[in-house]
């Protein structure tokens, strides 16, 4: 299940490992993770 998301702007990132969602790329605070971009497309 995925945190409430408060955030109300178009740039948003999460976590694929543990889910946490910020407005600003780069790691994870929570666990060191990569942040990825939720707009960008990409292959599943």
């Amino acid at each position: 299940m995925r945190p409430e998301c408060n955030t109300g702007g178009e740039e948003l990132y999460e976590c694929f490992d543990c889910g946490f969602r910020c407005e600003s790329g780069g790691t994870c605070p929570t666990c060191d993770g990569e942040l990825r971009h939720l707009g960008r497309s990409r292959d599943l």
